[in-house]
Protein backbone atom coordinates (compact mmCIF):
# COMPACT_ATOMS: atom_id res chain seq x y z
CA UNK A 1 0.00 0.00 0.00
CA UNK A 2 2.96 2.67 0.91
CA UNK A 3 5.01 1.87 -2.33
CA UNK A 4 1.80 2.37 -4.24
CA UNK A 5 0.82 5.99 -2.71
CA UNK A 6 4.84 6.46 -3.55
CA UNK A 7 4.27 5.98 -7.22
CA UNK A 8 1.02 7.74 -7.60
CA UNK A 9 2.76 10.53 -5.87
CA UNK A 10 5.65 10.86 -8.42
CA UNK A 11 3.07 10.46 -11.42
CA UNK A 12 1.38 13.90 -9.87
CA UNK A 13 4.79 15.56 -9.39
CA UNK A 14 6.05 14.89 -13.08
CA UNK A 15 2.25 15.40 -14.57
CA UNK A 16 2.59 19.13 -12.94
CA UNK A 17 6.37 19.79 -14.10
CA UNK A 18 5.00 18.77 -17.45
CA UNK A 19 1.83 21.04 -17.32
CA UNK A 20 3.19 24.04 -16.31
CA UNK A 21 2.09 27.18 -18.25
CA UNK A 22 5.29 28.78 -18.10
CA UNK A 23 8.16 29.92 -15.95
CA UNK A 24 7.42 32.48 -13.77
CA UNK A 25 11.07 33.75 -12.93
CA UNK A 26 11.76 34.14 -16.75
CA UNK A 27 9.29 36.96 -17.41
CA UNK A 28 11.62 40.80 -16.85
CA UNK A 29 11.74 44.25 -17.24
CA UNK A 30 15.39 45.64 -17.61
CA UNK A 31 17.83 47.67 -18.88
CA UNK A 32 21.13 46.13 -21.76
CA UNK A 33 23.12 49.35 -21.86
CA UNK A 34 22.60 51.50 -18.33
CA UNK A 35 25.38 53.17 -17.36
CA UNK A 36 24.57 52.65 -13.16
CA UNK A 37 21.41 51.64 -11.42
CA UNK A 38 19.96 52.01 -8.50
CA UNK A 39 16.97 51.39 -6.15
CA UNK A 40 13.70 53.56 -5.71
CA UNK A 41 13.16 54.65 -1.93
CA UNK A 42 8.70 55.57 -2.20
CA UNK A 43 7.99 57.82 0.75
CA UNK A 44 4.55 56.09 0.90
CA UNK A 45 4.41 53.51 -1.92
CA UNK A 46 4.60 50.36 -1.11
CA UNK A 47 7.06 48.61 -3.50
CA UNK A 48 10.54 50.11 -4.75
CA UNK A 49 12.01 49.87 -8.55
CA UNK A 50 15.17 50.32 -9.72
CA UNK A 51 16.28 53.65 -11.70
CA UNK A 52 18.34 53.24 -14.74
CA UNK A 53 20.47 56.11 -15.29
CA UNK A 54 22.26 56.91 -18.97
CA UNK A 55 25.24 58.93 -19.42
CA UNK A 56 24.20 61.38 -22.25
CA UNK A 57 24.14 65.13 -23.56
CA UNK A 58 21.79 68.17 -22.63
CA UNK A 59 18.83 67.43 -24.75
CA UNK A 60 19.22 63.94 -26.07
CA UNK A 61 17.16 60.91 -24.55
CA UNK A 62 19.26 57.75 -24.39
CA UNK A 63 17.17 55.47 -22.33
CA UNK A 64 16.43 52.18 -22.89
CA UNK A 65 14.06 49.15 -21.59
CA UNK A 66 13.48 45.64 -22.75
CA UNK A 67 10.56 43.59 -21.54
CA UNK A 68 10.88 39.49 -22.56
CA UNK A 69 8.77 36.68 -21.58
CA UNK A 70 9.23 33.21 -20.67
CA UNK A 71 9.27 32.36 -24.55
CA UNK A 72 5.60 32.76 -25.31
CA UNK A 73 4.13 35.37 -27.65
CA UNK A 74 2.28 37.80 -25.72
CA UNK A 75 0.62 41.19 -26.24
CA UNK A 76 3.07 43.99 -24.52
CA UNK A 77 1.49 47.38 -23.42
CA UNK A 78 3.34 50.35 -22.26
CA UNK A 79 2.63 52.88 -20.25
CA UNK A 80 4.65 56.23 -18.43
CA UNK A 81 3.51 58.04 -15.20
CA UNK A 82 2.31 61.48 -15.65
CA UNK A 83 3.18 63.04 -12.08
CA UNK A 84 0.31 65.85 -12.73
CA UNK A 85 -2.50 63.00 -12.72
CA UNK A 86 -0.54 60.51 -11.08
CA UNK A 87 -1.50 57.63 -13.36
CA UNK A 88 0.19 55.92 -16.09
CA UNK A 89 -0.59 56.58 -19.51
CA UNK A 90 -0.80 54.08 -22.36
CA UNK A 91 1.49 55.25 -25.01
CA UNK A 92 2.53 51.70 -27.00
CA UNK A 93 1.39 48.32 -27.83
CA UNK A 94 3.82 45.54 -29.16
CA UNK A 95 3.68 41.67 -30.08
CA UNK A 96 5.98 38.77 -29.65
CA UNK A 97 8.42 37.32 -27.06
CA UNK A 98 9.92 40.68 -26.04
CA UNK A 99 9.27 44.31 -26.29
CA UNK A 100 12.33 46.80 -26.37
CA UNK A 101 12.01 50.82 -26.17
CA UNK A 102 14.81 53.02 -27.55
CA UNK A 103 15.79 57.23 -26.76
CA UNK A 104 13.70 57.28 -23.65
CA UNK A 105 12.77 60.61 -22.13
CA UNK A 106 13.16 60.96 -18.25
CA UNK A 107 10.09 59.09 -15.95
CA UNK A 108 8.46 55.85 -14.83
CA UNK A 109 7.41 53.10 -17.46
CA UNK A 110 5.28 50.27 -16.69
CA UNK A 111 5.16 47.10 -18.75
CA UNK A 112 2.00 44.81 -18.20
CA UNK A 113 1.25 41.54 -20.49
CA UNK A 114 -0.33 38.01 -19.62
CA UNK A 115 1.81 35.13 -20.23
CA UNK A 116 0.16 31.34 -19.54
CA UNK A 117 -2.79 32.81 -17.62
CA UNK A 118 -0.59 34.94 -15.18
CA UNK A 119 -0.60 38.52 -15.38
CA UNK A 120 2.67 40.60 -15.12
CA UNK A 121 3.51 43.65 -14.40
CA UNK A 122 7.04 45.78 -14.15
CA UNK A 123 7.94 49.16 -13.55
CA UNK A 124 11.45 50.94 -14.01
CA UNK A 125 12.64 54.77 -13.48
CA UNK A 126 14.63 56.36 -16.79
CA UNK A 127 16.94 59.18 -15.80
CA UNK A 128 19.20 60.47 -18.66
CA UNK A 129 22.11 62.22 -16.92
CA UNK A 130 23.89 65.11 -18.61
CA UNK A 131 26.37 67.83 -17.43
CA UNK A 132 27.64 71.15 -18.38
CA UNK A 133 30.75 71.60 -17.05
CA UNK A 134 32.40 75.54 -16.94
CA UNK A 135 36.09 76.04 -16.16
CA UNK A 136 37.42 79.33 -15.00
CA UNK A 137 40.20 81.59 -13.20
CA UNK A 138 39.04 83.75 -10.82
CA UNK A 139 42.47 85.59 -9.67
CA UNK A 140 46.11 85.07 -10.92
CA UNK A 141 48.98 86.71 -8.61
CA UNK A 142 52.90 86.36 -8.63
CA UNK A 143 52.03 83.76 -5.51
CA UNK A 144 48.96 82.07 -6.41
CA UNK A 145 46.37 81.27 -8.68
CA UNK A 146 42.48 80.56 -8.28
CA UNK A 147 40.57 78.07 -10.04
CA UNK A 148 36.94 78.43 -10.15
CA UNK A 149 34.55 75.49 -11.85
CA UNK A 150 30.68 75.06 -12.01
CA UNK A 151 28.25 72.45 -13.36
CA UNK A 152 24.95 72.77 -14.66
CA UNK A 153 22.99 69.66 -15.67
CA UNK A 154 20.37 66.86 -15.14
CA UNK A 155 17.27 66.80 -12.31
CA UNK A 156 17.81 63.94 -10.48
CA UNK A 157 14.41 62.80 -9.43
CA UNK A 158 11.63 60.80 -9.33
CA UNK A 159 8.01 60.81 -7.59
CA UNK A 160 6.31 58.85 -5.41
CA UNK A 161 3.66 56.62 -6.88
CA UNK A 162 1.06 56.96 -4.38
CA UNK A 163 1.12 60.88 -3.26
CA UNK A 164 2.71 62.45 -6.24
CA UNK A 165 5.67 63.76 -4.04
CA UNK A 166 8.74 64.55 -5.56
CA UNK A 167 12.01 62.44 -4.07
CA UNK A 168 15.15 64.50 -5.10
CA UNK A 169 18.66 63.30 -5.36
CA UNK A 170 22.07 64.50 -4.84
CA UNK A 171 23.91 65.04 -8.15
CA UNK A 172 27.26 64.01 -6.26
CA UNK A 173 29.31 65.61 -8.49
CA UNK A 174 32.80 65.05 -7.75
CA UNK A 175 35.65 67.90 -9.12
CA UNK A 176 39.08 67.17 -10.42
CA UNK A 177 41.74 69.30 -11.78
CA UNK A 178 44.41 68.12 -14.23
CA UNK A 179 47.05 69.46 -15.75
CA UNK A 180 47.59 66.80 -18.79
CA UNK A 181 47.41 63.87 -16.42
CA UNK A 182 48.88 65.03 -13.25
CA UNK A 183 45.95 65.63 -10.70
CA UNK A 184 46.55 68.76 -9.08
CA UNK A 185 43.10 68.97 -6.58
CA UNK A 186 39.99 67.20 -6.20
CA UNK A 187 38.55 70.47 -4.72
CA UNK A 188 35.55 72.28 -6.81
CA UNK A 189 37.67 75.34 -6.90
CA UNK A 190 41.42 74.94 -5.53
CA UNK A 191 44.17 77.70 -5.04
CA UNK A 192 47.26 77.03 -6.42
CA UNK A 193 50.21 78.58 -4.59
CA UNK A 194 53.41 78.43 -6.34
CA UNK A 195 51.73 78.75 -9.94
CA UNK A 196 53.60 77.17 -12.63
CA UNK A 197 56.18 79.28 -14.87
CA UNK A 198 55.11 78.16 -18.37
CA UNK A 199 51.21 78.80 -20.17
CA UNK A 200 49.21 76.00 -18.65
CA UNK A 201 45.80 74.39 -19.90
CA UNK A 202 43.88 73.21 -16.83
CA UNK A 203 41.01 70.80 -17.40
CA UNK A 204 38.38 69.83 -14.61
CA UNK A 205 36.54 66.73 -14.71
CA UNK A 206 33.13 66.52 -12.99
CA UNK A 207 31.84 63.21 -12.44
CA UNK A 208 28.14 62.86 -11.32
CA UNK A 209 26.19 60.07 -9.02
CA UNK A 210 26.10 57.53 -12.12
CA UNK A 211 29.60 57.86 -12.69
CA UNK A 212 29.05 59.80 -16.09
CA UNK A 213 31.71 62.36 -16.70
CA UNK A 214 32.11 65.53 -19.03
CA UNK A 215 35.29 68.22 -18.40
CA UNK A 216 36.38 71.27 -19.28
CA UNK A 217 39.03 73.79 -19.79
CA UNK A 218 40.73 77.08 -19.28
CA UNK A 219 44.37 78.80 -20.54
CA UNK A 220 46.42 79.72 -17.70
CA UNK A 221 48.75 82.54 -18.99
CA UNK A 222 51.34 83.22 -16.39
CA UNK A 223 52.98 86.06 -15.51
CA UNK A 224 55.55 83.52 -13.35
CA UNK A 225 59.07 83.87 -14.07
CA UNK A 226 61.76 81.68 -13.45
CA UNK A 227 64.95 83.06 -13.36
CA UNK A 228 68.58 80.90 -13.73
CA UNK A 229 71.46 81.84 -15.52
CA UNK A 230 74.99 79.84 -15.81
CA UNK A 231 78.40 81.42 -16.79
CA UNK A 232 81.50 80.47 -18.76
CA UNK A 233 85.03 82.03 -19.89
CA UNK A 234 87.12 81.92 -22.86
CA UNK A 235 90.07 81.79 -21.40
CA UNK A 236 92.03 78.42 -22.43
CA UNK A 237 91.56 75.74 -20.04
CA UNK A 238 94.66 75.00 -17.83
CA UNK A 239 94.73 71.59 -15.60
CA UNK A 240 97.25 73.67 -13.47
CA UNK A 241 94.25 76.14 -12.42
CA UNK A 242 90.98 75.56 -11.52
CA UNK A 243 90.06 79.03 -11.96
CA UNK A 244 90.10 81.63 -14.12
CA UNK A 245 92.64 84.52 -13.53
CA UNK A 246 92.30 88.10 -14.08
CA UNK A 247 91.00 90.09 -16.25
CA UNK A 248 88.87 87.41 -16.04
CA UNK A 249 85.73 87.73 -19.23
CA UNK A 250 82.84 86.48 -17.89
CA UNK A 251 80.69 84.81 -19.87
CA UNK A 252 76.88 84.87 -18.63
CA UNK A 253 74.31 82.53 -20.28
CA UNK A 254 70.60 83.31 -18.97
CA UNK A 255 68.46 80.24 -18.67
CA UNK A 256 65.37 82.24 -17.57
CA UNK A 257 61.97 81.02 -18.61
CA UNK A 258 58.80 83.18 -19.27
CA UNK A 259 60.63 86.00 -18.82
CA UNK A 260 59.97 89.63 -20.56
CA UNK A 261 63.30 90.08 -22.91
CA UNK A 262 64.12 93.50 -21.57
CA UNK A 263 63.51 92.99 -18.21
CA UNK A 264 66.51 91.62 -16.37
CA UNK A 265 68.84 92.82 -13.57
CA UNK A 266 71.72 91.12 -13.14
CA UNK A 267 73.32 92.10 -9.73
CA UNK A 268 77.06 91.46 -9.29
CA UNK A 269 78.41 91.66 -5.50
CA UNK A 270 81.45 93.13 -4.70
CA UNK A 271 84.45 90.73 -3.72
CA UNK A 272 83.48 88.13 -0.61
CA UNK A 273 86.80 90.10 1.33
CA UNK A 274 85.98 93.35 0.66
CA UNK A 275 82.45 93.24 2.12
CA UNK A 276 83.61 91.79 5.01
CA UNK A 277 85.34 94.43 5.76
CA UNK A 278 83.23 97.38 4.58
CA UNK A 279 80.90 95.84 7.79
CA UNK A 280 80.27 97.44 10.84
CA UNK A 281 80.45 101.17 10.33
CA UNK A 282 77.00 103.41 10.13
CA UNK A 283 77.39 104.45 6.34
CA UNK A 284 75.08 102.85 4.07
CA UNK A 285 77.11 100.19 2.31
CA UNK A 286 77.08 99.64 -1.36
CA UNK A 287 77.42 95.80 -1.61
CA UNK A 288 76.94 95.89 -5.89
CA UNK A 289 79.92 96.31 -7.94
CA UNK A 290 77.84 96.44 -11.07
CA UNK A 291 74.55 95.71 -12.29
CA UNK A 292 73.78 95.35 -16.11
CA UNK A 293 70.78 94.79 -17.80
CA UNK A 294 71.34 92.90 -21.11
CA UNK A 295 70.16 89.44 -21.30
CA UNK A 296 72.86 87.99 -21.42
CA UNK A 297 75.85 90.50 -20.40
CA UNK A 298 79.61 90.02 -20.48
CA UNK A 299 81.42 91.57 -17.83
CA UNK A 300 85.45 91.82 -16.90
CA UNK A 301 86.45 91.08 -13.24
CA UNK A 302 89.88 93.10 -13.37
CA UNK A 303 90.90 92.14 -9.77
CA UNK A 304 91.04 88.58 -8.21
CA UNK A 305 88.43 87.51 -5.79
CA UNK A 306 84.96 85.45 -5.07
CA UNK A 307 81.98 86.65 -6.61
CA UNK A 308 78.28 86.50 -6.07
CA UNK A 309 75.78 87.20 -8.63
CA UNK A 310 71.75 87.28 -8.46
CA UNK A 311 69.74 87.53 -11.30
CA UNK A 312 66.18 89.11 -11.56
CA UNK A 313 63.83 88.63 -14.28
CA UNK A 314 60.58 90.13 -14.98
CA UNK A 315 57.07 89.48 -16.42
CA UNK A 316 54.55 91.57 -17.23
CA UNK A 317 51.12 90.30 -17.83
CA UNK A 318 48.45 93.08 -18.56
CA UNK A 319 48.72 95.10 -15.35
CA UNK A 320 50.82 92.52 -12.91
CA UNK A 321 54.55 92.47 -12.96
CA UNK A 322 55.82 89.40 -11.33
CA UNK A 323 59.34 89.20 -10.28
CA UNK A 324 61.74 85.84 -9.51
CA UNK A 325 65.51 85.88 -8.17
CA UNK A 326 67.84 83.54 -9.03
CA UNK A 327 71.03 83.52 -6.70
CA UNK A 328 74.52 81.74 -7.70
CA UNK A 329 74.97 78.75 -5.85
CA UNK A 330 78.89 79.05 -5.97
CA UNK A 331 80.55 82.13 -6.25
CA UNK A 332 82.43 82.74 -8.86
CA UNK A 333 86.53 82.33 -8.22
CA UNK A 334 88.83 84.65 -10.00
CA UNK A 335 92.15 83.70 -9.24
CA UNK A 336 95.01 85.49 -7.33
CA UNK A 337 98.03 86.73 -9.20
CA UNK A 338 101.28 84.08 -8.69
CA UNK A 339 104.92 83.48 -10.74
CA UNK A 340 105.84 80.44 -10.94
CA UNK A 341 108.80 78.86 -12.18
CA UNK A 342 109.99 75.73 -14.18
CA UNK A 343 112.96 73.89 -11.74
CA UNK A 344 114.99 72.53 -14.72
CA UNK A 345 115.23 73.62 -18.62
CA UNK A 346 116.81 71.73 -21.45
CA UNK A 347 118.11 74.77 -24.45
CA UNK A 348 119.22 71.67 -26.68
CA UNK A 349 116.73 72.71 -29.72
CA UNK A 350 114.54 69.16 -29.74
CA UNK A 351 111.53 71.48 -29.48
CA UNK A 352 110.93 70.10 -25.80
CA UNK A 353 111.25 72.30 -22.75
CA UNK A 354 113.83 74.15 -24.59
CA UNK A 355 113.11 77.74 -22.72
CA UNK A 356 112.96 79.06 -19.10
CA UNK A 357 108.87 79.48 -19.05
CA UNK A 358 107.19 81.62 -15.74
CA UNK A 359 104.16 80.82 -15.15
CA UNK A 360 101.90 84.10 -14.23
CA UNK A 361 98.74 85.01 -13.52
CA UNK A 362 97.50 88.41 -13.35
CA UNK A 363 100.25 90.81 -12.97
CA UNK A 364 100.12 93.77 -13.26
CA UNK A 365 104.32 94.33 -13.82
CA UNK A 366 107.39 92.12 -14.01
CA UNK A 367 110.81 91.87 -12.93
CA UNK A 368 112.56 89.34 -13.76
CA UNK A 369 116.73 88.35 -13.55
CA UNK A 370 118.77 85.21 -13.96
CA UNK A 371 122.68 85.26 -12.29
CA UNK A 372 124.63 83.04 -12.94
CA UNK A 373 126.45 81.26 -9.84
CA UNK A 374 128.83 84.22 -9.58
CA UNK A 375 126.60 86.76 -9.27
CA UNK A 376 126.85 87.89 -13.94
CA UNK A 377 123.55 88.95 -15.08
CA UNK A 378 122.91 86.61 -17.43
CA UNK A 379 119.10 87.00 -18.49
CA UNK A 380 116.96 90.08 -17.62
CA UNK A 381 113.24 91.43 -18.04
CA UNK A 382 111.28 94.44 -16.89
CA UNK A 383 107.43 95.68 -17.56
CA UNK A 384 105.35 97.85 -15.90
CA UNK A 385 101.90 96.63 -18.61
CA UNK A 386 99.90 93.56 -17.74
CA UNK A 387 101.44 90.36 -18.54
CA UNK A 388 99.68 87.48 -20.31
CA UNK A 389 99.70 84.44 -18.88
CA UNK A 390 103.16 82.29 -19.60
CA UNK A 391 104.20 84.72 -21.17
CA UNK A 392 107.16 83.79 -23.20
CA UNK A 393 108.40 87.67 -23.52
CA UNK A 394 109.88 87.02 -20.16
CA UNK A 395 111.39 83.60 -20.76
CA UNK A 396 115.06 83.04 -21.15
CA UNK A 397 116.25 80.16 -23.83
CA UNK A 398 119.62 79.91 -22.11
CA UNK A 399 121.61 81.89 -23.94
CA UNK A 400 123.79 85.25 -23.33
CA UNK A 401 124.71 86.97 -27.25
CA UNK A 402 123.35 84.48 -28.81
CA UNK A 403 126.21 81.80 -27.37
CA UNK A 404 124.71 78.66 -25.19
CA UNK A 405 125.25 78.98 -21.49
CA UNK A 406 127.17 75.89 -20.00
CA UNK A 407 125.41 73.69 -17.76
CA UNK A 408 124.81 74.16 -14.27
CA UNK A 409 122.55 75.60 -11.28
CA UNK A 410 121.56 79.35 -12.13
CA UNK A 411 119.81 82.07 -9.88
CA UNK A 412 116.78 84.11 -10.29
CA UNK A 413 114.72 86.99 -8.48
CA UNK A 414 111.48 88.27 -9.22
CA UNK A 415 109.41 91.06 -8.37
CA UNK A 416 106.18 91.18 -9.53
CA UNK A 417 102.85 93.58 -8.59
CA UNK A 418 99.73 91.39 -8.56
CA UNK A 419 96.18 93.26 -10.28
CA UNK A 420 94.89 92.01 -7.03
CA UNK A 421 97.64 94.79 -5.20
CA UNK A 422 100.07 91.80 -4.03
CA UNK A 423 103.48 92.18 -4.52
CA UNK A 424 105.35 89.19 -5.33
CA UNK A 425 108.90 89.21 -4.70
CA UNK A 426 110.77 85.52 -4.49
CA UNK A 427 114.25 83.99 -5.43
CA UNK A 428 115.20 80.46 -6.24
CA UNK A 429 117.20 78.75 -8.69
CA UNK A 430 116.72 76.65 -11.92
CA UNK A 431 119.11 74.27 -13.57
CA UNK A 432 120.07 73.81 -17.54
CA UNK A 433 120.94 70.87 -18.28
CA UNK A 434 121.97 69.92 -22.14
Amino acid sequence: MLCNSKRILAILLLCLVNFLPVRLEAQSLASANADFKETTAYPTYPNNDPIYYFCSQEGINSGSLIAKTAGASVSFLWEKFDPVTQKFVGFSNDTGVSSSLTRLEDGCYRVSFSEGGVNFVFRAWILNSWSKPFAAIVESTCTQLKLSSSVTGTNYQYYDLTSGKVVSLNAGYRFRWYIGTLLVSSTQNPTILQPPSKNTVYRVEITDRAGCMKSAEVNYTSPIPLAKFSWSTPQANDPQYVFPQAPANIDFKNLSENSDPDKYEWFLFKDKTILETMGGGTAVIDSFQAILYDANPLYTYELSGKYKVKLVAAKTVQALTCRDTFYLPDPIIVDTSLVKVSPVFTPNGDGVNDKMILKTRSLESLHFTVLNRWGKVVHQFSSNNYIPAESEIAAWDGRVNGNLCPPGVYFYVIDAQGRDGVRRRSKGFVQLIW
